[in-house]
């Protein structure tokens, strides 16, 4: 993995981060938070959608599945270190609520799992005839 993929991967990561923060930070409190059906749908909702931005990523980058690992952390920073700054000034950001600060490092550990996940993902197999 060279440093121009390192570059793109974080740049992605950090944009899929914005995104993921500013639809929580506009929909969390009034929306999302009303039911635990509708806060869990948005998460894994959420969570596909950033997994699919990392996987594009990877294919455009012709990176192959069983080398994603490295590119996977170089993603993953940018989440887990803007999903740290927003915790630590939660009350200033976003809400008073100690129960929303909960639910958004659980939505933020939701999107985490998943791009990690998505890396021991088996390619398909051909078939043996």
């Amino acid at each position: 993995m060279s440093k121009l993929d390192v570059a793109i991967f974080s740049l992605a990561g950090l944009l899929a981060w914005l995104a993921a923060t500013l639809f929580y930070a506009a929909y969390g409190n009034g929306l999302l938070e009303k039911a635990f059906w509708f806060y869990a749908l948005n998460a894994f909702a959420a969570a596909a959608a950033v997994t699919f931005v990392f996987q594009s990523v990877a294919r455009l980058r012709r990176i192959p599945r069983d080398r994603r690992l490295f590119p996977a952390m170089a993603f993953g920073m940018p989440i887990l270190a803007g999903a740290d700054l927003v915790l630590a000034n939660f009350q200033k950001l976003m809400s008073d609520d100690p129960a929303s600060l909960g639910r958004y490092g659980a939505f933020m550990l939701v999107l985490l799992v998943a791009i990690g996940s998505s890396v021991f993902e088996r390619g398909a197999q051909k078939a043996r005839v």
